[in-house]
């Protein structure tokens, strides 16, 4: 017995990658656009090996903020671990989705195994939209109260046996695709029995076929519901159906999974209080501050969820002209200010603002930014989009290589708010500030930053830095060693190629996934 993945998967898998991402938590990893320079090669190698006998390279991992005192493990696959993780999931996806509760039921409304030829895993509907429809349709048919519920720590406590159950019953025992998958997942699990690769989008489809069992229970009981991944509702007649809902939901995730509900997102509402708070259901509220004119707008271009991206283009000119009316950065202000703020909608409008040009938030960010840590990704992100001139990002990179280094600032005290503070130096040499990178690389205590710091030093163009250290290449670690040898490639040409190519032994068999040459100018 052997198994290869075959070609047009792995290039899905790249495709997917490249365009949106290997996570939706971690920068964008240089790797892949490495990888895709010198794609035949890689493809070659990949498919040289038998995945029966493939082991898992390192991962990463750090606490990343869920919300203001929260966070969750989060994982970053190796890049080849990722495609080939991702590319299994290509070539039996289709039979893993239909195990599922059909979406005709309307019912399940997360994550439906549907590829496209961009990349993209996921059907458009059902959607969250859908979600949001549904329910109100249901709740308009005679409910009286809805209960809605959450699942603690969906993803990270999933247990890897409940996986191989889901893996054996969709694909059948001994099935190779399921036998490679059950062996990958217990090699990032480590000692523990549970836990999935948080953020990929390979690991929301197994997710979502592991608790199908969940999905055949309720319906089996008779229960009116709706699901969008590990968010709950139950319509109900009375309180007391309300409640045995909560009952039955909890003991089938307890008794088959080991999985609870989240107490504080747990309740049982009016279906008139239920169709206020979360759909947002009155129009004869008077909108009486900012957020609530944003969220109406929202509500007005049909958005999926009033935090997703907006397509500007698509837009009418009335509806550009209301959104750039809107005081965002009111808004945003108000929200970094309060004493319970809606991370969500802070999210959007970094987001949103970004995607203006709207460059006049930038000293607010910085000047809140300890309040920004629960969305680090998105202030960076935010920060790197308006910073222009040069001059301007010099100015804004030196305020937050000040952050980095306050040990009075939350952000200093998480590898991932640090390695985010790090990310526009590694990308454009226009936010170095060279003396302080090489020292700073110097203290550096993990790898992350350490990682970042590295490909700010390329950026830059500190080839003596990189020539005095060539020779302790393989005591990093492979994270650091990959950027090591991408920053590296500021040295002259020839003396990189011929550094390179007597590395050729050490390193990888696919050589690409060290950074192969030619990939001085690959996207980071």
């Amino acid at each position: 017995m052997s198994l290869t993945i075959g070609s047009k998967a792995l290039n899905w898998a790249l495709k997917h990658a490249l365009k949106y991402g290997d996570t939706d938590i971690f920068p964008p990893a240089f790797e892949f656009s490495a990888l895709e320079s010198d794609w035949s090669r890689v493809t070659a190698a990949i498919q040289a090996v038998d995945l029966l006998d493939w082991s898992a390279r390192p991962a990463r991992r750090c606490l990343a903020p869920k919300h203001k005192f929260g966070f969750r493990i989060s994982t970053q696959l190796d890049p080849l671990d990722f495609l080939i993780y991702t590319a299994l999931i290509y070539e039996i996806g289709a039979k893993l989705e239909a195990r599922r509760v059909p979406t005709s039921q309307h019912t399940v409304h997360s994550y439906r195994f549907a590829p496209a030829s961009d990349g993209r895993m996921f059907s458009d509907a059902p959607s969250y939209r859908t979600f949001q429809t549904e329910s109100l349709k249901v709740s308009r048919r005679g409910a009286k109260y809805v209960a809605v519920a959450d699942i603690a720590d969906f993803f990270p406590r999933l247990s890897t046996h409940r996986i191989d159950n889901a893996l054996d019953g969709g694909l059948g025992v001994g099935h190779q695709h399921g036998t490679v998958l059950k062996r990958l997942l217990g090699q990032w699990a480590g000692t523990y029995s549970f836990g999935v690769p948080v953020g990929s989008a390979a690991s929301r489809l197994l997710a979502e076929v592991t608790i199908g069992d969940i999905d055949q229970a309720l319906l089996a009981e008779g229960v009116e519901y709706i699901r969008y991944s590990d968010d709950f509702r139950f319509f109900c007649k009375s309180e007391s159906d309300a409640y045995r809902s909560l009952v039955l939901v909890a003991r089938f995730l307890w008794e088959n999974h080991g999985l609870t509900l989240q107490q504080h997102k747990t309740r049982v509402l009016s279906v008139e209080r239920f169709r206020a708070t979360y759909l947002r259901e009155n129009e004869k509220r008077e909108l009486d501050s900012l957020s609530e004119r944003f969220l109406e707008l929202t509500q007005a271009l049909e958005l999926d969820s009033p935090y997703e991206e907006i397509d500007l283009d698509s837009l009418s000119r009335e509806d550009r002209e209301r959104l750039q009316a809107l005081n965002l950065q009111g808004i945003l202000e108000v929200q970094l200010k309060a004493r319970e703020p809606d991370l969500s909608l802070i999210k959007f409008l970094l987001r949103r603002l970004g995607q203006l040009g709207n460059a006049e938030s930038t000293d607010l960010v910085l000047s809140q930014f300890r309040r920004c840590v629960p969305v680090v990704r998105e202030a960076i992100q935010y920060l790197m989009r308006v910073s222009e001139p040069d001059a301007k990002r010099a100015q804004v990179g030196e305020q937050l290589l000040k952050l980095y280094s306050d040990p009075r600032h939350p952000a200093a005290h998480l590898e991932y708010a640090r390695m985010y503070i790090l990310h526009p130096f590694a990308v454009d040499r226009a936010w170095n500030h060279v003396a302080r990178v090489l020292k700073l690389w110097n203290q550096a205590v993990d790898e992350f930053s350490i990682r970042k710091l590295t490909l700010a030093l390329g950026r830059s163009g500190q080839d003596f830095w990189f020539r005095s250290r060539k020779q302790a290449l393989m005591s990093l670690a492979p994270w650091v060693r990959r950027a090591f040898i991408y920053g590296a490639s500021c040295l002259p040409a020839d003396e990189y190629k011929h550094w390179v190519r007597g590395l050729q032994t050490q390193l990888d068999p696919p050589g690409s996934s060290s950074c192969p040459l030619g990939c001085k100018e690959a996207d980071l």
